[in-house]
């Protein structure tokens, strides 16, 4: 799809022109991708043996301390203060947790995945994240039965300044494939726990920084992806019978773990409407030297659920996937793709990227 030129909104003309916010991104960004050799390896999970693992207990939502307040600034000062504060071994140590052999591949409907559901919800609560009451939700947890399946989306937000100013919505799906036939796990390091530990990350920022938007800001961690997309299916769903298509738009990370590469890729989905969040991507990617590379469609993420069923803006994201997945993302979908095989450089690229966009797309009129 061609995506029309837009003019760039005076308050946003920093991006391109701001000569001390690209020496702060020369001085954030690692350098260095190294590309890796895979095995032969099993790539079709088999039957779900019975096992004795038993999730943690739910954490209780604590009574936080209230979020720091930012200093008033301009918005390049502002979007550095959020660069500056990303904590790539927290963020990394969220993603070694979840694609850890303890949770058991995560397989919607299973112990594993609750577990993983109580751990993302844990960490909303600690960062004093609220339920998004607007959609009906009293809580972090939206259960939702489809397909013979119950699974757990988890959802919090970060009020924006403006009641009425609507939602941008920041997810990545915590499912992913379970055991194999020798009870081995598929641990999804890359699939997608680097995008869950991207969106825990970026929420941390944003409370840490004390940095307000306009729009409301939802972090969602969907379930039931590797499943025809039933979690995002379920959060549109609920999305549309609350009023609030109109308000709402979504980013998606799944696949930014990569073992290399080169883009930052965005994918609308084939969906129009989806055009303004591509614009303000290709912002962020250039104010942070990254090319971002429009791919059209993908072969199946939580985005199509939104642009198709709703009509609701969302595209996915990843890095460096529609060139040639097999090179950089050989692990996709094999019990090989744990902690260990993710690059650094290229997943703290992509959050950087992702956490900028969101800013933008949330600061937006």
């Amino acid at each position: 799809m061609t995506i029309k030129s837009r003019m760039m909104p005076s308050s946003l003309r920093i991006i391109s022109v701001a000569p001390a916010l690209l020496i702060l991104v020369a001085m954030l960004t690692l350098s260095g991708c190294d590309s890796k050799k895979g095995a032969i390896m099993e790539t079709t999970p088999g039957p779900r043996p019975g096992y004795d693992f038993v999730p943690p207990p739910r954490q209780q939502e604590p009574t936080v301390p209230a979020p720091a307040t930012a200093q008033p600034g301009d918005a390049e000062q502002e979007m550095a203060r959020l660069l500056a504060a990303l904590d790539f071994n927290r963020e990394f140590a969220h993603l070694s947790i979840l694609a850890s052999d303890e949770y058991q591949g995560r397989k919607t409907g299973t112990t594993g995945a609750e577990a993983a559901a109580g751990y993302i919800s844990s960490q909303f609560a600690g960062l004093g994240l609220e339920p998004w009451t607007a959609v009906g939700l009293q809580t972090y947890s939206q259960p939702f039965v489809a397909s013979g399946v119950s699974g757990e989306n988890v959802i919090g937000t970060i009020p924006g300044t403006d009641p009425a100013g609507g939602y941008v919505i920041l997810a990545a799906h915590y499912d992913h494939l379970g055991l194999n036939s020798s009870g081995e796990a598929f641990n999804g390091a890359d699939d997608n726990a680097a995008g869950v530990a991207a969106i825990l990350e970026i929420a941390n920022i944003f409370r840490q920084t004390g940095v307000k938007t306009e729009k409301t800001i939802v972090f969602c961690a969907f379930d039931g992806e590797e499943i025809d997309q039933l979690g995002s299916t379920a959060l549109g769903q609920i999305i549309i019978n609350s009023g609030l298509g109109s308000k709402v738009e979504m980013i998606n990370i799944d696949g930014i773990g990569a073992m290399g590469g080169n883009y930052f890729g965005v994918w609308d989905e084939g969906f129009s409407g989806a055009a303004p969040i591509v614009e303000s991507i290709k912002q962020a990617g250039n104010a942070l030297g990254t090319e971002v590379v429009e791919e059209g469609t993908d072969i199946g993420s939580d985005a199509q659920s939104f642009d198709w069923k709703y009509s609701i803006p969302a595209v996915t994201v990843d890095w460096d996937w529609g060139s040639d997945p097999s090179v950089w993302h050989t692990y996709y979908h094999t019990i090989y793709d744990d902690p260990g095989n993710i690059d650094h450089a290229v997943m703290a690229q992509a959050t950087r990227i992702a956490l900028v966009s969101l800013w933008l797309r949330a600061t937006k009129p």
